[in-house]
């Protein structure tokens, strides 16, 4: 019996320095100058700016808050800015956004506005370097195409940035791409939702592929706070966490007491 006692403690205490060891941080750099500013999810866009648009990212660097946004790759290999997989609730058009070429996106019109669907280039022209960029790498997995295109393009910007994404594989090719750029993992308690009650979502909501990304920051549903591996990333490693998306100020002023910075949107922090 204290033989038996003994070796499930052994094995348990083993599982959680393996545990422990998946979820750790990689190397953090300078990501706590990225936590002194707020970040305007896909632009500062509501009240006729477009999410995702010139106008969003032009007032989001007039007010000096920061930029959260989202990049994929055209029919035509371009990166450009825009968040869901299809057109249609952004745009009006059926169909993939890779499915079309990047004049193409950017003749379409976005949420009924002047704005086109921008390259990723032109954003990172008008930011210049004058607030800080959260670049979302959006990317099936199994394919790099985006990651690939998105550590070459950021290795010429002069500007800062860090990266972020649900795809622990694209945020692994971006370490070896660009191991310079700072990376985040993007998750939540996604075992709450019927449809993602699966093995790998469960990994994810655990943080326990932090190990193929080495990530300086982890980004999480600031619904989702008391998370325990966010908790142990936080109070065991002193990890920099950013909570997605608040919508007002009583979400910004609770989600500020347990994470180091806010994405916001629909108000101004």
């Amino acid at each position: 019996m204290e033989l038996a006692l003994i070796i499930t403690g052994s094995v348990i205490a083993a599982l959680l320095v393996i545990y422990l060891i998946l979820i750790a941080p990689g190397k953090r750099g300078n990501i706590k100058e990225f936590t002194t500013v707020s970040y305007a999810h896909r632009g500062l866009h509501g009240e006729g700016i477009a999410e995702n648009s010139i106008s969003a990212f032009r007032a989001a660097v007039e007010a000096g808050y920061g930029i959260e946004l989202d990049v994929r790759l055209s029919k035509d290999g371009k990166l450009v800015v825009f968040h869901d997989d299809t057109l249609d609730r952004v745009c009006g058009v059926c169909g993939r956004v890779d499915a079309f070429t990047a004049e193409e996106l950017a003749n379409m019109r976005l949420s009924g506005t002047e704005d086109g669907v921008p390259l990723f280039d032109d954003v990172l022209s008008l930011v210049d370097g004058k607030v800080p960029l959260l670049v979302e790498i959006k990317e099936d997995a199994g394919k790099y195409g985006v990651s690939t295109a998105a550590a070459e393009r950021l290795a010429t910007y002069g500007g800062r940035f860090i990266v972020e994404s649900f795809n622990p594989l694209s945020l692994m090719n971006m370490k070896k791409r660009l191991p310079t750029a700072l990376r985040g993992v993007l998750s939540q308690q996604f075992t709450r939702d019927k449809n993602y009650r699966k093995p790998l979502y469960f990994a994810l909501q655990l943080l326990l592929l932090n190990r193929l990304a080495s990530p300086a920051f982890v980004a999480y549903n600031h619904e989702h706070a008391g998370a325990l591996s966010l908790r142990l990333f936080r109070a065991l490693f002193r990890g920099a966490t950013f909570a997605w998306t608040t919508r007002s100020p009583e979400d910004h002023a609770k989600a500020s007491k347990a994470f180091s910075a806010c994405i916001f949107e629909y108000y101004l922090p």
